[in-house]
């Protein structure tokens, strides 16, 4: 959570620039395409006006802007009447978990009534004492149900640059084990978190495993891979990847992890 202190003709473009962040966070987890997420403008309910502080002039003007700023970001938006906090509208950022159930997330948030309670002031360039806006925001909201929402929307196979354990060295025996640890130290010191799978099961079983466990890259390793300084690369979502040498394979991992 956090919070902005502008003026008011400063106030939408803090908002989109908290829109964009919301943005580019959840289009980095695949949550902002067509479908996966719409914006409810949370505006007053007119029926109730006396759980709401402030005047009417500073409600209508808030709301306006959160919805010409939902609809200039061409947000898919709706208003929707009673869910406005009691210091003002906002923009509530609302995603699908696995069972289709929604949950609001990110939230940005204008708020004309505490400043003036606090009785917070800046100066101006006419030199007047102003009252600031507030503007609350959040990009994941409640840490706890943001990554219960996002580990059931991934269920389990989370992007590259997430997963818990990105790389998994699969010796296709005991003889390869020395090289699958030196290809997992390789990985380990480029940043990528990397194990290797050398219980004593057959090759199938831990291959198999891994695939369970939804670990993006399997990395095969026997007698020509030693030799050659390369590894056999298994995707969790391509599968059979052909061989690669391990520097170029450790390359490809660091640019999947920018």
């Amino acid at each position: 959570d956090g919070h902005v202190f502008c003026t008011p003709d400063q106030i939408t473009a803090e908002v989109r620039g908290i829109v964009s962040v919301i943005r580019d966070f959840y289009t980095a987890l695949d949550m902002f395409g067509d479908g996966k997420y719409w914006v409810s403008v949370s505006v007053r309910d007119p029926q109730t006006p006396e759980k709401y502080l402030g005047d009417t002039a500073q409600w209508d003007k808030a709301e306006d802007i959160l919805e010409n700023i939902a609809k200039e970001e061409k947000l898919p938006y709706k208003r929707v009447e009673g869910e406005a906090a009691f210091y003002g509208p906002k923009l509530d950022f609302m995603f699908k978990d696995a069972l289709r159930r929604e949950w609001q997330l990110a939230t940005a948030q204008l708020d004309f009534v505490m400043p003036e309670r606090f009785e917070l002031t800046y100066t101006d360039h006419d030199g007047a004492k102003h009252t600031p806006v507030m503007i609350h925001r959040a990009i994941a909201g409640s840490l706890e149900r943001f990554l219960s929402v996002i580990i059931e929307h991934f269920a389990g196979a989370f992007p590259f640059w997430l997963a818990p354990v990105q790389v998994t060295v699969i010796p296709v025996s005991d003889k390869f084990a020395d090289y699958a640890r030196t290809v997992c130290d390789t990985l380990t010191t480029a940043g990528i978190r990397t194990e290797v799978s050398d219980e004593s099961e057959t090759l199938g079983k831990r291959v198999r495993n891994a695939q369970k466990q939804k670990i993006p890259y399997m990395l095969v390793v026997g007698e020509k891979e030693m030799t050659d300084g390369t590894v056999a690369i298994r995707g969790r979502d391509n599968g059979d990847e052909g061989v690669q040498s391990l520097d170029d394979f450790v390359a490809q991992c660091v640019a999947h992890n920018q």
